[in-house]
């Protein structure tokens, strides 16, 4: 490869006890450019996650190593109001005009993880490209306003609110370059903020895929003999359509009265009606390893999920060998399960119990598809090829 000029990730938490999935894609991303040759640190805060207190110092302050990825850390502001002032001063030294956009869009900003001590260290080492991740922060705005001519994209970029503001906007267009997790979240920035195609690229994103789940112990370590299983991994929030995968699970077993088990993995509190608990297994966090035995036991992984510009646990699922039911009002999930045939696009209710029904009564079909979809994984999901797409792109 031939010589790429120095780079940081800027990103408001990194570390090996974070949690979320920009987080995750961040931290493997770091260490995959890492393992290419290429000069890479890490910029961040001392934060834990989006999950921890915001301005506890988790991670030491300064500059620690981690399996020989340099990574610089600084304390994150306390939320505030308005532009930083350390964003003020700087702008003044280097003479860039401070941007016009709305007050609560400016609030919103300072709302979100932002660091003085990380401004000017931006700042003061103009030498490196950066990339910042994910879009909707201070970090990332703040940061590649002082990093303009040096600064690239990885967005994550969703269909929500924040998207159309036009901070977002303005940031992303100034940018030097984009680098979109799939095609659709690509499609999705030329619509909203009218880029240019030359500065967008499509790098992925990888899984381990040395991973093998056993489905027979998971079973008995959760006393699930040959029961069907319906799985779901990720967050227990309505962002993930959860309470609408729960309904469509009690209609299902309303209507069908057939044997099933749905098993939940992840943050939060499910709740999930008192009705359904005798078929409900809701395990929350736990270890990797157990994660993909879950995969491995299940007979459909399911995502109903609308806003994603990736989605790490379908993949999971497809190292596994598990067909898939998606939301075919989610551009990405929808484009990736065409692509691969490794399940089926589901609108509504009576399309999502059709092909639930489909597959539980068709065993060789379902393998078909969960091969299918390994088979994608295996081809699209490497990590060293992600990092090698992603230095191409700067």
């Amino acid at each position: 490869m031939r010589a790429q000029r120095p780079v940081a990730l800027v990103t408001p938490w990194f570390g090996p006890e974070t949690r979320g999935g920009a987080e995750d894609q961040a931290r493997d991303l770091a260490h995959a450019i890492h393992a290419q040759g290429a000069d890479i640190e890490v910029w961040t805060t001392t934060g834990r996650d989006s999950f921890g207190e915001r301005t506890a110092e988790h991670y030491p302050a300064g500059l620690s190593h981690w399996n020989g990825l340099p990574i610089r850390r600084w304390p994150m502001a306390a939320p505030a109001m308005g532009i930083p002032p350390v964003v003020r001063r700087l702008a003044a030294r280097s003479g860039r005009r401070l941007p016009d956009h709305p007050a609560h869009e400016i609030n919103l900003l300072g709302s979100l993880p932002n660091s003085d001590g990380l401004y000017e260290h931006l700042l003061a080492h103009s030498q490196r490209r950066c990339i910042f991740m994910p879009y909707p922060m201070g970090l990332s705005y703040w940061g590649s306003f002082l990093a303009q001519g040096r600064a690239y994209h990885i967005p994550c970029l969703h269909d929500e609110p924040y998207a159309y503001y036009s901070t977002y906007r303005v940031m992303l267009r100034r940018a030097q370059g984009i680098i979109f997790n799939s095609r659709p979240e690509r499609d999705l920035g030329l619509r909203l903020y009218e880029l240019d195609p030359a500065k967008t690229s499509v790098a992925g994103e990888g899984i381990d895929l040395a991973r093998v789940g056993d489905a027979a112990l998971f079973r008995q370590q959760y006393g699930l003999g040959d029961e069907p299983i319906l799985l779901y991994v990720g967050r227990a929030d309505w962002g993930k359509h959860v309470p609408q995968l729960l309904a469509y699970f009690r209609e299902w077993k309303a209507e069908t009265g057939r044997p099933l088990r749905f098993v939940r993995i992840g943050a939060g509190e499910l709740n999930a009606p008192s009705i359904l608990d005798p078929w409900v297994l809701d395990l929350g966090f736990v270890e990797p390893q157990t994660k993909y035995d879950a995969y491995a036991a299940a007979n459909v992984f399911c995502q109903l999920s609308t806003i994603e510009s990736f989605s790490i646990v379908l993949m999971e699922s497809w190292l596994q060998g598990r067909p898939a039911l998606v939301n075919a009002d989610c551009p990405v999930t929808t484009d990736f399960v065409l692509r691969s045939g490794g399940g089926i696009p589901c609108q509504g209710y009576r399309e999502w119990a059709s092909a639930l029904s489909y597959l539980l009564d068709r065993p060789e079909l379902s393998a078909a598809m969960g091969a299918a979809g390994r088979e994608f994984v295996l081809r699209e999901c490497r990590w060293d090829a992600v990092a090698q797409r992603t230095l191409a792109a700067l």
